[in-house]
């Protein structure tokens, strides 16, 4: 094999060892989320901070009639909210397009316990 083959084989193979070695960190570092859980029908989270992009909502209430859940800024802007049925076995929606912030998430239903978490 001539030396230039050897020497580009080389390089290559270093550049594909970086690349495997930092992506997980890079992937792990964009991943992140809060969530709470309460015994009462409310449950809010504390302010966390996402880098932007999509954003995962997970909430769930008990018993019967309707239920929200709010996405909030550190202003108390709403990011995004929706309205769904308490009943309804623990769901996921997303929020596109979220620009980076302090964010917290709140939901309400008739009944407790109630969960909500925001993800990414």
């Amino acid at each position: 094999m001539n030396r230039f083959v050897q020497r580009a084989a080389v390089v290559g193979a270093v550049a594909a060892g970086a690349l495997a070695l930092a992506t997980p960190a890079a992937l792990a570092t964009a991943q992140g989320g809060i969530s709470k859980t309460c015994q009462d029908s409310a449950c809010q989270t504390n302010e966390v901070w996402f880098p932007g992009g999509t954003l995962s909502v997970d909430a769930d209430v008990h018993g019967s009639g309707p239920a929200e859940w709010i996405v909030r800024n550190d202003n108390g802007g709403n990011i995004c909210r929706t309205g769904f049925a308490a009943g309804d076995p623990p769901r996921s929606w997303t929020c596109s397009n979220v620009a980076a912030q302090w964010l917290y998430g709140i939901v309400s239903g008739p009944a407790g316990p109630s969960n909500i978490g925001l993800r990414w």
